[in-house]
């Protein structure tokens, strides 16, 4: 939870099942031509409020969260399942099967992460692949209020082109099953509890790297996704029958030694379509986050998520815990090769139902760690 809302829980009965079949796939030992891995990431983080303009948005927690993270290749086939326990939920996050044509091209069946958020696509739910606790607000996840879906369950293909000079072009394009709008979120489809009524969700991203195996990058992105609404859910959403949704932005992450930048600006073309009218909708969103690293134990970090047009969006009205702006500085403390300390503060306002904004000053601490 990075907004204080009340989150609801979503717990799997199969989770032991799902469990049992990911640990026994690789049934044969792993040889030079396959190999599995298991990595857990966990982490234990802390909220809290002060200064807030509304006493009712005062909240507080303590989050523990275990993410299961589960990969297998041979030379043409590849698997990776990712699952999420927390105090707070139980979801099955990735379950796909790839197969490589070439070294360069894969094609990938089953739920996956959205490939036009660039944020998603490289940290995932392990807390400690990030430097920040938080995401940013453009990246939050569907039941935390984010604005795009994080997971289409479908196919997608990842294309990439080695250039001269060890640079590469790298391309995804995808296409599957989008979320529904229910009761103030995004709720993607569900492989443990299949139901019908989702419309379609196509998504690319296109990205240049100087170094081919380098984080280093910058590129365009777009989406397009055709939201059915369960209109009974909630009472704002009473003669909302879809939600038509277009994004194109553009990203960077770029490295300069021990200073890095991760930015994302993107614009939104929405079509509210009621049962009598249809509402237009157009804004940007945006996040500028800086990193500086001293030495291999500390690091600085500071963002600012913002946008233009976003405070009086009828659609971001729809989403009561989506955070309009964020202004967050925090350090992190790598306190061994696989465990943090991250501390945050930042003054937010949250885009509320009834009111222009609800803002307060939010302070954060989590421990991280992979095994």
């Amino acid at each position: 939870m990075n907004v204080p809302t009340v989150q609801r829980t979503r717990t799997h009965g199969p989770l032991g099942l799902i469990l049992a079949v990911v640990m026994l796939l690789p049934a044969a030992p792993a040889t030079a031509d396959s190999q599995h891995e298991l990595l857990l990431f966990p982490s234990v983080d802390t909220f809290d409020t002060f200064s807030e303009s509304d006493p009712q948005v005062k909240d507080s927690f303590v989050r523990a969260t275990l993410d299961l993270l589960y990969s297998y290749s041979t030379p043409h086939i590849r698997f990776l399942a990712e699952y999420v326990l927390s105090t707070e939920e139980s979801e099955l996050e990735r379950l796909k099967v790839g197969w490589m044509w070439r070294d360069d091209v894969t094609l990938w069946m089953g739920r996956t992460h959205t490939t036009s958020k660039h944020w998603t696509s490289e940290y995932h739910h392990g807390q400690y692949l990030q430097t920040s606790i938080t995401r940013p607000s453009l990246e939050e996840w569907e039941d935390e209020s984010g604005p795009i879906p994080s997971h289409v369950t479908g196919l997608s293909l990842d294309v990439r082109h080695s250039l001269q000079n060890d640079a590469a072009v790298n391309w995804v394009i995808a296409a599957g099953l989008a979320p529904k709008f229910v009761d103030g979120e995004l709720e993607p489809f569900d492989l443990l509890d299949p139901v019908s009524d989702h419309d379609l969700s196509l998504n690319f991203k296109l990205s240049y790297k100087p170094r081919e195996f380098e984080m280093m990058q910058f590129g365009v992105l777009s989406s397009w996704n055709d939201i059915n609404v369960d209109s009974a859910s909630s009472p704002s959403l009473a003669d909302l029958s879809q939600i038509e949704q277009f994004t194109i932005g553009a990203f960077v992450d770029w490295h300069w030694e021990d200073l890095r930048l991760i930015a994302s600006y993107v614009h939104f073309d929405i079509a509210l379509d009621y049962l009598d009218r249809t509402v237009d909708d157009d804004f940007e969103l945006g996040y500028v986050q800086l990193e500086y690293s001293v030495g291999e134990d500390f690091t600085f970090f500071g963002r600012s998520d913002n946008g233009f047009g976003e405070d009086w969006s009828p659609y971001l009205r729809l989403l009561p815990a989506f955070v309009s702006h964020r202004h967050m500085l925090g350090v992190r403390w790598d306190l061994t090769r696989n465990h943090a300390l991250t501390v945050e503060v930042a003054d937010t306002a949250q885009q509320a139902i009834d009111t222009d904004h609800e803002y307060f000053k939010e302070v954060r601490l989590q421990w991280s760690a992979v095994f």
